[in-house]
C-alpha cells in the first residue's frame, strides 16, 4: 500500500485500487498470523507477501522506472529471516530468478500508467533511493543482531571458562579422592610377597575397568594349631566380581571382603560353601540397614587348597572352576546364584577335587570373556577364552600372564573396556 498510494495520488489512476486492496489484505492477514503467534509460519508469509506485493508493480508502471530493483532488498531476507541454510538458498535463487523473468517479460505487458519520460526519470530516481535505504536498512539490522550475537558469546565464552576452570578443580579434587581410594582398596588385596610365598606357581591378571574396580581377589592362609583339624598347609584364594565397577562397585567390594574375612577369621569357618553362606548371611545383614532394597552382591569361585596333599575345594556363586588337565579343560560349575539377597537362596555346594601334578587351576571373573572387539567389535566369549587357556597351557605361568594381557589389548583395540578383569591361574 506505501508503494501503490502515491502513484494513485500523482496519476490519479483508479485501476490501482484492487492493488490497493490486495495490500490492505496481505497486511491483516500478517498482523493475525502474529495475533496467533505462528511465528514460524509468519517468516514465510512475510517473504512470500512482500514479492507479492511488489511483483505487480513490475508491470504496471512503464519500463525504465527502475522498479525491478525494488527485488533486490528482498534478495537479502532469506539471510535475515531463516536459520536453515538450505530453506534460505532457496528462497534467494526465487527472487533472483523471478528478478530475470520480470527483465525480460515486463515489455510484453501493457502498462496501466502512462508516464512521461520526466515522471520515469522521477520514479527512477525514488526507487533507486527506496532499493539503496532497504538493502541498507536491512543489512544495518542484519548487523546489529550479529553484533548481539557476537557479544552474547563473548560472555557465554567467559561463563564457558570460568566453569571449565571449576570442573576442572572438581575433576582433579575427585580424581584425588579415587586415587587415594585406589591405594586403600590395594591395601585390603593380598600382597605379592603372601601371594608368591604360598602360591609359588602362579599368576593373577587383575585390570579395573575404571581407577577402582568391583573385582578382587581374596586370599587367606589357614593357621596353625587352630582346632579346626586344618593347618598351616590350606589356603584359600577366590576371584571375586561384586555389582557394578567403578566407585559403587568398589564400595559393594569392601562390605563383600570384609564379609569373607569375617567368615573365616571370626567366625573359624574353613569350608568353601559355608564359606560363601556365611558370606552371604553377613552381606544381606550389612545392606538391610539401609531403608532402600539393596540386593547388591558378588559372584565369585572360592577355593581351598591343600599344599601337602593337592586336595582341592570348591564353591562358586555363578562362576565356575576350570581344571587344564593332560589338553581338556575339567570344569565343575558354581551355583546359579550370586552372594546377596534374591529370590531363591539354596545352600551352596561344597566340591572336592584330589588334583595332580602340572594340573592348572583357573578361576575368574566375567570381565575378559564379555570384552568387545575383534574385527567384528564382539564378545570374546567363553569358548573362545577356553581355547587361549589350552594354546598357552604349556608356557610358563608369567608368560601365560603375559599372553592374556596382549590378546586382552589386542582383542579390545580401540574400544573401551566394559568390565573390570581378574583371573587367577595356579599350577600344581
Amino acid at each position: 500500500m506505501v508503494i501503490y498510494l502515491p502513484i494513485e495520488i500523482i496519476f490519479n489512476s483508479v485501476e490501482l485500487v484492487p492493488y490497493i486492496l490486495i495490500e490492505l489484505s496481505i497486511l491483516a492477514v500478517s498482523l493475525y498470523i502474529n495475533h496467533i503467534k505462528w511465528f514460524n509460519c509468519s517468516k514465510i508469509y512475510f517473504f512470500f507477501a512482500c514479492i507479492i506485493s511488489i511483483l505487480p508493480m513490475m508491470y504496471i508502471v512503464p519500463v525504465g522506472a527502475a522498479h525491478e530493483f525494488l527485488l533486490l532488498p528482498i534478495a537479502l531476507l532469506p539471510a535475515l529471516l531463516f536459520h536453515n541454510r538450505w530453506l534460505g538458498v532457496i528462497m534467494f535463487t526465487l527472487v533472483v530468478v523471478l528478478f530475470f523473468v520480470v527483465l525480460n517479460t515486463r515489455e510484453m505487458v501493457d502498462a496501466i500508467i502512462e508516464a512521461t519520460p520526466e515522471q520515469l526519470a522521477f520514479f527512477r530516481n525514488i526507487y533507486l533511493a527506496v532499493a539503496f535505504i532497504l538493502t541498507f536498512t536491512i543489512a544495518f539490522y542484519f548487523r546489529t543482531i550479529v553484533n548481539d550475537f557476537e557479544k552474547i558469546i563473548k560472555k557465554k565464552n567467559v561463563l564457558l571458562k570460568e566453569t571449565k576452570s571449576e570442573i576442572e578443580l572438581q575433576h582433579t579434587e575427585i580424581k584425588a579422592s579415587i586415587s587415594y581410594a585406589k591405594r586403600i582398596q590395594e591395601a585390603i588385596l593380598p600382597s605379592n610377597n603372601l601371594v608368591e610365598k604360598y602360591l609359588i606357581d602362579s599368576f593373577i591378571y587383575y585390570q579395573p575397568k575404571d581407577i577402582i574396580a568391583g573385582d578382587f581377589y581374596w586370599m587367606h592362609v589357614l593357621p596353625e594349631p587352630n582346632g579346626w583339624d586344618i593347618n598351616g598347609d590350606t589356603i584359600l584364594f577366590s576371584a571375586a566380581d561384586c555389582t557394578g565397577h567403578g566407585v559403587p562397585g568398589a564400595m559393594v567390594s569392601v562390605v563383600c571382603n570384609n564379609a569373607l574375612n569375617q567368615s573365616v577369621k571370626e567366625f573359624g569357618i574353613t569350608q568353601p560353601s559355608l564359606i560363601l553362606e556365611k558370606t552371604r548371611e553377613l552381606v544381606i545383614e550389612t545392606f538391610s540397614e539401609s531403608i532402600e532394597n539393596v540386593q547388591d552382591g558378588m559372584d565369585l569361585a572360592l577355593c581351598s587348597l591343600n599344599l601337602k596333599t593337592h586336595e582341592l575345594q570348591f564353591s562358586g556363586a555363578n562362576n565356575p572352576l576350570w581344571i587344564v588337565r593332560d589338553g581338556e579343560i575339567l570344569e565343575t560349575k558354581g551355583n546359579k546364584h550370586h552372594v546377596g539377597k534374591c529370590d531363591l537362596m539354596p545352600d551352596f555346594k561344597n566340591h572336592k577335587v584330589q588334583l595332580q601334578k602340572n594340573d592348572i587351576i583357573y578361576i575368574f571373573s566375567d570381565g575378559y570373556v564379555d570384552q568387545f572387539g575383534g574385527p567384528k567389535g564382539k564378545k570374546f566369549m567363553t569358548a573362545k577364552f577356553k581355547q587361549l587357556l589350552l594354546s598357552i597351557n604349556s608356557q610358563t605361568m608369567n608368560e601365560q600372564l603375559n599372553s592374556l594381557k596382549n590378546t586382552f589389548n589386542q582383542w579390545k583395540g580401540k574400544l573401551e573396556q566394559v568390565d573390570d578383569v581378574c583371573v587367577i591361574g595356579v599350577k600344581i
